[in-house]
């Protein structure tokens, strides 16, 4: 139960306080003044999401507080939070600020929003227009009947193990995957390493075959210039050696006559030598040096495999020596992770089992419940004044070739919340089809339909606050003080807020406040107040006859409190 709710720079609201009360609170007041700006308040407590446009202007942080008492699984949340309950009584905080990220507080002790929301689950159920949208798409039908088979521990489970299963299926998917791409990469440096080491490559051989191809590239000249400058030295007519003969053959008489002629003849003499050396070599590598145009092919043919190789693994005999030797090392150490793949297999085999056993507790407790909220709603109904509606909850199993579970002889598809689909089926009329009620219920049908529903599974959450924003969409005279009764019969076990335009159901609080805006300082806010008995009825006469109350609505509004009355 929500007992007091402060909300401080928020949007309109400069300082808004206001005290709520076991039984049923109305609260009404003119479009526009501000009791979408408490329920958005409100649902901040709960858990939703902040924006920093929700700041008043001019403001540097925007604060809503509220004080409830403890309900339901609140105990188990907090203890789960490690957070002092402090007897039964909770507060929380929410601060949102310009400059800095939003923050909660639960009991003074810093949460997350997602904590938030789960124990916003167990305090508060705000019943919207929103949830008239959630009736008219089937696929959230399950919920509802959830909440009346009393699944809610049990889907609990069912999510965590289902998490486990999609976070495991995800996991062998991954494994699979990463296997084959390291055995295909192994495969790939296996035959990396035997292309490498088939080559045979070394740096003494691609030096000496470079040296080789340089030489027979260049065979004709080198092998023409040799023996040319090889006569020139040696044995050509006028070649240098003969011109050292014969000057030897000249000074070697003076020599008795000069004794310094020594050291020139014996240098002429070792110049001889050396040319005569030099020329019968030059001669005999031109005699060598044969055109050889297969041994050449066969030279660049190998120096060929060299480029491609080193160009293909790192663009050096050296870089590509390197890598030789890097996946030779990661084919050595390669393990393969087979072992690991059975063992996620077989977990998640355990896990899907274990899912199939709880998606049959779900189903079988959604089947046992689902003829009896059926009846309890056609009964809800009729105390609206839908006494000839029938209304049906239909179950099915959705079937799938690709799905994971075989049941007999079916193969049932396992989503967030089990196999089944459920839908509720509507006929207004008697002696009509059912049809599905999202395409057949009218505006006013479906609020009613949601009430009935939300006033069936109250009774199983005892404790919880329930707020009906503008539940009266879609009706008005009979069928709105039917619908204002029957929320003055939910209040009995529960509290209940009830923001509505309609007097019919404004008469049935025991509580009533005007939210109104008002000018200071310049800028128009946000209030809210409790009235009087008196306040009550000028603004149930306000409700009745519009701006300008008058006798007539004033004795009507009497007659509506008097109706309203317990």
């Amino acid at each position: 139960m929500i007992s007091r709710l402060h909300i401080s720079n928020f949007a309109i609201v400069s300082d808004l306080n206001v005290e709520f009360f076991p039984g049923m609170n109305i609260l009404s007041g003119e479009t526009g003044a501000g009791k979408s700006i408490i329920i958005g308040a409100l649902n901040l407590l709960l858990g939703e999401r902040a924006q920093k446009e929700m700041i008043r202007t001019g403001s540097e942080t925007a604060v809503v507080e509220g004080h409830f008492r403890a309900a339901g699984h609140t105990s188990r949340i907090l203890r789960e939070l490690d957070i002092d309950a402090g007897g039964d009584r909770l507060e929380i905080r929410r601060e949102i600020r310009k400059n800095a990220s939003s923050r909660c507080f639960l009991n003074g002790q810093m949460v997350t929003v997602s904590d938030l929301k789960r124990l916003g689950l167990e305090l508060v159920d705000l019943v919207g227009q929103h949830h008239q949208q959630l009736l008219l798409n089937s696929a959230n039908h399950i919920r509802f009947l959830d909440d009346f088979a009393g699944n809610q521990v049990n889907l609990e489970k069912y999510h965590e193990q289902y998490n486990k299963y999609q976070a495991a299926k995800t996991g062998l998917a991954e494994l699979k995957s990463r296997i084959a791409r390291e055995k295909e990469k192994m495969e790939l440096y296996r035959f990396q390493i035997k292309e490498i080491d088939s080559a045979k490559l070394s740096f003494e051989e691609e030096e000496e075959l470079s040296k080789e191809q340089r030489i027979l590239e260049n065979a004709e000249t080198l092998k023409t210039s040799y023996y040319s400058i090889s006569e020139r030295l040696y044995h050509g007519e006028g070649s240098v050696t003969e011109i050292l003969n014969e000057a030897l053959g000249t000074l070697e008489p003076l020599r008795k006559y000069d004794a310094s002629l020594n050291n020139s003849l014996d240098s002429i003499k070792s110049s001889l030598f050396n040319l005569e050396e030099a020329g019968r070599m030059l001669e005999g590598r031109s005699q060598e040096i044969e055109h050889d145009p297969d041994r050449l092919q066969e030279i660049q043919e190998r120096l060929d495999t060299y480029y491609n190789l080193k160009k293909k693994y790192g663009g050096s005999l050296e870089q590509l020596f390197k890598y030789r030797e890097e996946i030779g090392s990661a084919v050595g150490s390669f393990q393969d992770s087979s072992h690991d793949l059975d063992k996620l297999k077989s977990a998640v085999q355990s896990y899907l089992e274990e899912l199939c056993e709880l998606a049959d507790v779900l189903s079988s407790a959604r089947h046992n419940s689902a003829a009896r909220l059926s009846r309890k709603v056609e009964k809800e109904l009729a105390g609206l004044l839908m006494g000839k509606v029938e209304f049906e909850v239909r179950i099915a199993a959705e079937q799938s070739s690709s799905g994971e579970y075989e049941k007999g002889d079916t193969i049932l598809s396992l989503g967030p919340d089990g196999y089944d689909i459920v839908e509720f089926l509507f006929s207004p009329n008697p002696g009509e089809e059912k049809k599905p009620l999202a395409k057949i219920a009218s505006g006013g049908e479906l609020s009613r339909v949601l009430l009935a529903i939300k006033t069936i599974v109250s009774d199983k959450n005892k404790g919880r606050s329930l707020i009906f924003d503008e539940i009266d969409s879609g009706i008005g005279g009979k069928t709105a003080s039917a619908v204002g009764r029957s929320l003055q019969n939910l209040s009995r076990g529960h509290q209940v807020l009830v923001i509505t335009h309609l007097q019919q159901i404004a008469a049935f609080g025991e509580n009533h406040f005007l939210v109104f805006k008002e000018k200071s300082n310049g800028r128009m806010i946000t209030q809210i107040r409790k009235l009087t008995l008196k306040q009550r009825k000028e603004e149930l006469g306000r409700m009745i006859s519009g701006e300008k109350v008058t006798e007539l609505s004033l004795k009507q509004a009497e007659e509506l409190l008097e109706k309203g009355k317990k």
